[in-house]
C-alpha cells in the first residue's frame, strides 16, 4: 500500500510523537474501519470513543512531518461512525482538534469531553446514546495512556456495562519495566488502579517465581481482570508489540478486548495487513 502523504501545518496545536506512533495510529484506525463497515446494518448506531484523543495532528520527531492521529483518521473512514465522543485533558490541544473536526467534518455528530477520563468518565457516558430493545449500540474505544497512570481500571470497567470493543495501550516496556521497584512499593497504588485489584502483588511474586518478566505480568494480568468482565481471553496472546524504529526495542502493547469472536478475527486481520511499513489509506 502507498505511504501516507504528510499533512500541512496549519498552526494548530501538533506535539511530537515517535515514528512508531504511526503504526500505532494505523491499527487503530484499522479497525474502526473494519468496525464500523460490518457492523452497519447489525447495529442501530454505530459509536467510536478515543479517551486520549489529543489535537488531531501529529509532528513525527526529529522531521517536519505532520500525520493524522486517531481522531481524525477514525472521522475519515469509508462508512463513518454515527457518533464520536473525544475526550482530552489538555485544553489547547481539544481545541485544536475541535477545530480540526469542525473544519473537515462539519457533519459529524462530535462530541468533546474536557479533563482527565478517570474523573470526567460518567460524562463520556452520559454522551453515549442510550440503548434499548429499538436502539441497540455497539461502541469501540481507543485508549491511548501514556503511563500506567493514567488508566484506572474502574473507567474502563464502567464503559464496559455498554456494549464496547476497547483498544488499549498497555505501556509494558516504556513505563511497567522502567518503573517496576516503584510500582512494586507497598506504598506505591498505581498497579492497585490499573487493575483495579489491590491484591495484585501476591500473584506478581508467584509470577515472579515461575520466570514471569515485570512486563508480561503487568500484560497478562490485566488481561485477566477484562476476563472477569467476560472479554474472551485470547487479548495477551494477540497484543501488538510497537518497537521503536531506531534501536527496535521494545515499548509497549496494543491489546484488543471483544466478548465476540468476530472482534477477535476482526483483530487479527488488521494486525495482518497494518505493518509499519504500510498504511491504511487516510
Amino acid at each position: 500500500m502507498p505511504a501516507e502523504s504528510t499533512l500541512q501545518d496549519d498552526g494548530l496545536e501538533a506535539p511530537e510523537i515517535g515514528p512508531w506512533g504511526e503504526h500505532k495510529y494505523r491499527l487503530a484506525q484499522g479497525y474502526a474501519r473494519v468496525f464500523a463497515t460490518a457492523m452497519k446494518r447489525k447495529w442501530d448506531q454505530r459509536v467510536y470513543v478515543d479517551l486520549y484523543a489529543g489535537s488531531g495532528h501529529a509532528r513525527i520527531e526529529g522531521t517536519t512531518r505532520i500525520v493524522p492521529t486517531s481522531p481524525l483518521r477514525a472521522l475519515k473512514i469509508p462508512d463513518p461512525f454515527d457518533q464520536y465522543v473525544f475526550c482530552e485533558l489538555n485544553p489547547k490541544l481539544l481545541e485544536a482538534l475541535r477545530t480540526r473536526v469542525s473544519r473537515e467534518h462539519k457533519d459529524a455528530n462530535v462530541s468533546f469531553v474536557l479533563g482527565n477520563v478517570n474523573t470526567e468518565i460518567s460524562e463520556v457516558l452520559a454522551r453515549l446514546p442510550v440503548p434499548s430493545r429499538t436502539n441497540r449500540v455497539l461502541t469501540f474505544c481507543f485508549a491511548d495512556p501514556y503511563k500506567l497512570d493514567d488508566l484506572k481500571f474502574e473507567t474502563v470497567r464502567q464503559l464496559s456495562q455498554r456494549y464496547v470493543d476497547f483498544l488499549i495501550l498497555v505501556p509494558t516496556e516504556m513505563d511497567a519495566n522502567r518503573n517496576e521497584r516503584r510500582y512494586i512499593q507497598p506504598e506505591n497504588k498505581t498497579l492497585d488502579e490499573f487493575f483495579g485489584d489491590a491484591g495484585w502483588r501476591v500473584s506478581w511474586e508467584r509470577a515472579k517465581r515461575e520466570g514471569e518478566p515485570f512486563w508480561g505480568f503487568v500484560l497478562k494480568h490485566f488481561a485477566s481482570k477484562m476476563e472477569a468482565l467476560e472479554y474472551l481471553d485470547q487479548a495477551a496472546q494477540q497484543a501488538e508489540l510497537i518497537r521503536s524504529f531506531e534501536k527496535n526495542l521494545p515499548l509497549y502493547r496494543l491489546a484488543f478486548f471483544s466478548r465476540n469472536e468476530l472482534g477477535t478475527r476482526f483483530w487479527k486481520e488488521v494486525r495482518k495487513y497494518a505493518t509499519p511499513q504500510t498504511a491504511f489509506d487516510f
